[in-house]
C-alpha cells in the first residue's frame, strides 16, 4: 500500500481528475457511436491518465535536474511552494534510474494505445498524438514566455476531447467542440487558483504565470470570475441557440463551489482568519486529516475547490447531455 501511496505522489495522481473530467465528456459523445466499444474507451481513458502522470513527473524530474546544473546538491533542493513537489525524488525514495524507468513505462503505454487507435480509427490519430507529445515536452519550459495555463488548457480540452472522440468514432463533432472550449476555461480556473496561490513562489522562481502578466492579485482574481464566467456563458448561449442539450444547464450546479472559490481565494489575497471546513457539496478532500496535520489545509481547500469545480462541469454536461 505504501509503494502505491509513493506512486500516487510521484505523479500527483490528485490532478487525475482532470484526465478523467475530459474522458467523461468524450464518453457522453462518443457511446452513441456505433463503432463506440466500452474497451477502447478504457484503453483511451488509461492512455490519456499514463500522458498525464507522465507529464507531471517528467516536469518535476527536469526541475530538479535543473536544481543540480545550478549546483545545488539534491538533499538541499527546496522548491518554493507549498506542495510538495518532487518531494520523493529528493528524498531519494525514487531513484533517477527508477524515475526514468516509470516515465519510460508511462509514456510506452501511452504510445502503444496511440498505436491501436492508429490502426483502428486512421492516421489522423497521429496528429492529436504527435501533438500532445510536442506540448507536453514545450511545458516544462512553457513558463517562460506565460503560456504554461494555455498549453495544459489545450491538452485537457480540445485536444484529448476531439482527439479521444475521433479516436473512439473516426469522427468530429462540432458541439463537442465547443464543449472542449468549455473546458479549456474550466481547467484554466485549476492553474489559475493555483498560480494566484504560488504568487511569490513563481516570482522567486522566475516562472511567468497569467497571473505575474495580469499585475496584481486582484486582477487575477478578476480574471479567475472571468474564466467561470466564459464557461457558463458559453453553455447558456449554445443551449439558447439549440447547439446543446437543454441538460446541459446541469453545470449551473456547480455554482455554490465555484462561489465558495472566488470567496476563499478573494480571503486568501486579503490574508483573512477563515476555517477550512469542506462540505459535501465542495467535492471530494482526499486525506483532508493528514492535509492539516501537515499546516497545509490553507493551500489544498482552495486547490482542491478549483479542481472540483473543473471535475464537477465536466460531470454535469456527460450527466446532461447523456439523459438529454
Amino acid at each position: 500500500m505504501n509503494s502505491i501511496k509513493n506512486f500516487l505522489e510521484l505523479t500527483r495522481a490528485y490532478s487525475l481528475l482532470m484526465s478523467l473530467a475530459s474522458c467523461l465528456v468524450v464518453f457522453a459523445f462518443a457511446n452513441y457511436s456505433p463503432r463506440f466499444t466500452l474497451l477502447n474507451y478504457i484503453l483511451l481513458t488509461v492512455g490519456v491518465c499514463c500522458v498525464h502522470m507522465g507529464a507531471n513527473l517528467f516536469d518535476d524530474f527536469i526541475d530538479v535536474k535543473l536544481k543540480l546544473k545550478q549546483g545545488f546538491e539534491l538533499k538541499d533542493i527546496r522548491f518554493e511552494s507549498f506542495l510538495p513537489k518532487a518531494r520523493l525524488i529528493i528524498n531519494s525514495t525514487y531513484s533517477f534510474s527508477q524515475v526514468e524507468r516509470i516515465l519510460n513505462i508511462l509514456f510506452s503505454i501511452a504510445l502503444g494505445i496511440g498505436v491501436c487507435f492508429t490502426v483502428i480509427s486512421g492516421w489522423k490519430v497521429l496528429i492529436f498524438a504527435a501533438l500532445g507529445g510536442i506540448l507536453s515536452l514545450f511545458y516544462p519550459i512553457s513558463s517562460r514566455y506565460y503560456c504554461s495555463e494555455i498549453i495544459i488548457g489545450l491538452i485537457f480540452g480540445p485536444l484529448v476531447i476531439m482527439g479521444g472522440f475521433y479516436a473512439l468514432t473516426g469522427e468530429f463533432n462540432s458541439n463537442l467542440l465547443i464543449l472542449s472550449v468549455v473546458i479549456f476555461f474550466t481547467t484554466l480556473v485549476l492553474l489559475h487558483t493555483h498560480n494566484i496561490m504560488d504568487w511569490e513562489f513563481d516570482i522567486k522562481e522566475n516562472k511567468n504565470t497569467l497571473c505575474i502578466l495580469s499585475g496584481s492579485k486582484q486582477n487575477a482574481i478578476r480574471i479567475l470570475i472571468g474564466f467561470m464566467t466564459i464557461s457558463y456563458s458559453i453553455i447558456l448561449i449554445s443551449v439558447l441557440l439549440a447547439r446543446l442539450n437543454p441538460n446541459t444547464l446541469y453545470v449551473f450546479l456547480t455554482l455554490p463551489i465555484g462561489a465558495k472559490l472566488i470567496e476563499s481565494i478573494n480571503d486568501y489575497v486579503n490574508i483573512k482568519d477563515i476555517k477550512f471546513i469542506p462540505r459535501w457539496y465542495y467535492g471530494f478532500f482526499e486525506n483532508w486529516k493528514e492535509i492539516k496535520d501537515n499546516k497545509v489545509d490553507f493551500y489544498m481547500f482552495r486547490l482542491y475547490l478549483a479542481r472540483n469545480f473543473s471535475f464537477f462541469f465536466a460531470l454535469f454536461i456527460t450527466i446532461g447531455t447523456m439523459i438529454g
